[in-house]
């Protein structure tokens, strides 16, 4: 005669810290894919709007570095390095590599959210090409393109810690 009471295998318990983390993850990977395909179909858009910026960000300055001729000269040429470099290819470039790192982030988020340890994987070969993607596509002596890189590989870091912490529970 046979057990009537099989017992299921029982599934592993997900913390609550690695679920919020993952839909974290969800939500603003995909924000920025949507952001990214903006940028690819329409880069000229990226390029009048760092523009626009710039434009104000040179009255703010003006008026602080008026007693520092010095400091006014630096942020000047950093101001035409990054207008030089606030092309429609570059912007398109960079929303492309944007949305292959989104991607992968999304879908390596989806995978810890499965309590797979290939999706904190994925998650950081996403990390990674958002870091090196702009220093590549701006230049590594471009302030557009290392400011680009900074944001992102200090929000990847702190999530990439934060998900390492939780490594434990996948499979």
């Amino acid at each position: 005669m046979e057990n009537s009471e099989q017992k299921a295998p029982i599934s592993p318990v997900r913390p609550l810290f690695l679920t919020i983390l993952c839909y974290l993850t969800l939500f603003a990977s995909s924000y920025m894919m949507l952001s990214a395909l903006s940028g690819l179909s329409n880069p000229e858009e990226l390029t009048k709007a760092l523009s626009k910026s710039m434009d104000s960000w040179q009255s703010v300055f003006d008026q602080a570095l008026t007693g520092d001729p010095k400091g006014k000269e630096q942020f000047e040429n950093a101001m035409q390095e990054v207008s030089l470099s606030n092309t429609s290819s570059n912007m398109r470039d960079n929303s492309f590599f944007s949305l292959v790192s989104n991607l992968l982030t999304l879908l390596g988020a989806v995978l810890m959210l499965r309590l797979k340890k290939n999706g904190f994987r994925l998650y950081v070969l996403g990390c990674l090409i958002g870091v090196v993607a702009p220093v590549l596509v701006f230049g590594s002596g471009n302030f557009l393109g290392m400011s680009y890189a900074m944001i992102s590989g200090l929000s990847s870091s702190l999530f990439i810690l934060l998900y390492g912490l939780k490594v434990k529970y996948m499979e």
